[in-house]
């Protein structure tokens, strides 16, 4: 391998390179590795998310800032505002130029309110602020307004942890392939919960392509561009998040639905969910919205490495007791609805913890800006000790960083891993990860490891799409730092599609999945590496298969009539070489097996609609600003 350029040490903490991290040392852990004592519990069905991992944790103290509505031109008066010269990412941009130019836009939706937690008094009510739903928007650009019409809008539901982020190359790959007779479009939804995270020293960062910025921002208490980080949100201040389960979430999406006019949706309007969003957009495909059912305004429903699993079964998974006071799912824990309510509202990953997004995030800054540097970074370091599964960390440039933390052959986390290259410059050994699987790390801690990215059919995706996706656009990024537990309990309650208006779930908590057996749309289906168990196996959705065979592809729709035997009505590909998150992140190029899947999906669409159009104007919707937004900084 040819010699690495000289290196450019960064010292990234005003504590300099040696010493641990704040908030994360123990008394006689001088690396600054938090051990979690006792047996780690397995991950479960990702489709399903690893709920029962939610643990009480007490997290730093303080308010958190939160940059909501950078994306508005809205103020307020009594908050440190940017210095002159600073500009946010912009709310609509040219993000790829080509045959098909692409522009993306980001906009809010006013959502329901919830209802407070019934426990509490204080924090109990949503904040108006966090009544609504963040949507990116990918469309042709025409360079003038209106916009193109469009033959098929997809709607992406992240996963388990997911944001809108992490749909950016799919996203991209739809509308690159809108033909002349009509537009695709691609709306990535970003959940209320990711309206809580202060997103400000990443877009600072962004807009002036400097890493050390997020990083003084989130871990060195420096006040940047008016604004100063106040630390993880603690648990007691988001009592209201104890409320966001499948209801809210199902509204939520209900409202950026509406925003297609009624007589074009069952035309046009398809739903994609990924993982535990797979789970999520069937349930609104079956959901009782005072009669009308969700499935009869789709066009089509895609199902990416995720389903329920349980659809068309005569029981329910578990009785109401065990809903509201804990259901213990094999090994892998017990949660219930109080707890929920009393303690746990957000999902906390073990060993890592809440830090671990703004230092994920500012190393694929880094990635991207800086890839071949080192960089001295002693918060990150604690997170790489746990992710690659030693002490004695070797010299990484960032890329290698990103590469060892997110690349099958390296990630503890299967369900956010990526194809993405090989590491260069050292050797490696075989270890067995946190969740059994026989992983790849460094094993000389004193030579200097990159990472290189041989574009083959094996590899799907670009260190480069990984890195952008963690930090592109205003208040964006790959990831849920306060995904709410609620939502994966209501989840595995209403996973048959099938229950009764007089079931405990739709009766006592509204989870109204009540017509999963006349779904009468087209559907198609992924497997990859987790609702394929691994294989890519395509029986992973012979449940749903078998929910809706006898239900012919309904009236008014292009392919009315079609069986449930016919590919066309429902379409189920398996891919074992792929990753659970390659679908989302798979770089677009000739030849390459996620290209065949992303033309696939396409063609699904285009076989399910209509030729024509239609001109979707979205006029955003800005929040009241209100006594209960003095701590949100716009």
């Amino acid at each position: 391998m040819p010699k690495l350029p000289p290196e450019r040490l960064h010292v990234g903490s005003k504590r300099g390179p040696f010493l641990a991290p704040r908030h994360a040392v123990r008394k006689g852990d001088p690396d600054g590795l938090r051990l979690l004592r006792g047996k780690l519990p397995k991950y479960g069905p990702l489709n399903m998310s690893p709920t029962w991992f939610a643990t009480r944790s007490k997290r730093r103290a303080g308010w958190a800032s939160l940059l909501l509505l950078a994306t508005l031109p809205l103020g307020c008066g009594d908050e440190p505002q940017p210095q002159p010269g600073y500009m946010p990412p912009p709310t609509s941009t040219l993000v790829e130029q080509g045959q098909v130019a692409i522009r993306r836009e980001v906009f809010l939706v006013a959502a329901p309110s919830p209802a407070p937690n019934p426990l509490l008094v204080e924090n109990a009510a949503t904040p108006p602020q966090y009544n609504f739903v963040r949507v990116v928007r990918y469309r042709v650009d025409t360079g003038t307004e209106p916009p193109r019409p469009a033959r098929a809008i997809m709607l992406l539901m992240p996963g388990f942890l997911g944001g809108a982020g992490s749909f950016d190359p799919l996203a991209r790959a739809l509308v690159r392939r809108s033909l002349s007779d009509g537009a695709i479009e691609a709306w990535a939804i970003d959940r209320r919960s990711n309206l809580l995270e202060d997103q400000h020293g990443l877009d600072v960062a962004e807009v002036k392509q400097d890493p050390e910025l997020a990083r003084r921002y989130y871990f060195t208490g420096d006040e940047i561009e008016g604004r100063r980080y106040a630390g993880v949100r603690p648990q007691d201040e988001l009592a209201f998040v104890s409320e966001w389960g499948l209801k809210t979430t199902v509204e939520d999406l209900r409202a950026v639905v509406r925003l297609i006019p009624q007589a074009e949706r069952r035309a046009r309007l398809f739903l994609l969910g990924h993982s535990l969003g797979a789970s999520i957009v069937e349930q609104y495909a079956a959901w009782d919205f005072a009669g009308t059912a969700g499935y009869s305004e789709l066009a089509g429903l895609v199902l990416i490495d995720g389903r329920s699993g349980i659809e068309g079964s005569a029981k329910l998974p578990f009785g109401e007791d065990d809903y509201v006071n804990g259901v213990t799912v094999g090994s892998f824990g017990r949660v219930g609805l109080s707890q929920i309510r009393q303690n746990d509202r957000y999902f906390v990953l073990p060993l890592l913890g809440g830090d671990v997004y703004p230092v994920t995030a500012i190393s694929a800054l880094r990635a991207a800006f800086s890839p071949t540097e080192i960089v001295s970074d002693p918060d990150r370091d604690v997170a790489m000790r746990v992710l690659i599964g030693r002490r004695d960390l070797p010299p990484m440039t960032n890329r290698a960083i990103v590469g060892f933390a997110f690349d099958e052959s390296s990630c503890n986390l299967s369900f956010a891993s990526v194809s993405c290259g090989q590491s260069v410059g050292g050797p490696l050994e075989e270890y067995s990860g946190v969740l059994g699987t026989k992983l790849l790390r460094p094993a000389d801690p004193t030579a200097t490891y990159d990472w290189q990215e041989p574009l083959d059919d094996a590899q799907a995706t670009t260190l480069g799409d990984l890195a952008k996706s963690w930090f592109s656009g205003p208040s964006l990024d790959f990831a849920e730092w306060y995904f709410p537990v609620r939502l994966t309990l209501d989840a595995m309650t209403a996973g048959t599609l099938t229950m009764k208006e007089t079931d405990w779930p739709v009766a006592r908590f509204g989870l109204r999945a009540l017509h999963g057996a006349k779904l009468d749309l087209p559907i198609y289906a992924l497997a990859t590496q987790l609702a394929g168990k691994g294989t890519g196996d395509p029986q992973a959705f012979e449940s749903l298969r078998s929910l809706v065979s006898a239900v012919p592809i309904g009236p008014g729709r292009p392919l009315a009539g079609t069986p449930r035997s016919e590919s066309a009505a429902f379409t189920v590909r398996a891919d074992d070489k792929l990753t659970h998150i390659d679908p989302l992140m798979g770089h677009d190029r000739p030849g390459s097996r996620i290209q065949g899947f992303y033309q696939s999906l396409v063609e699904f669409m285009q076989k399910s609609s209509p030729h024509g159009g239609i001109v979707i104007q979205v006029a955003p919707t800005p929040p009241a600003v209100t006594p209960a937004t003095k701590r949100s900084v716009f």
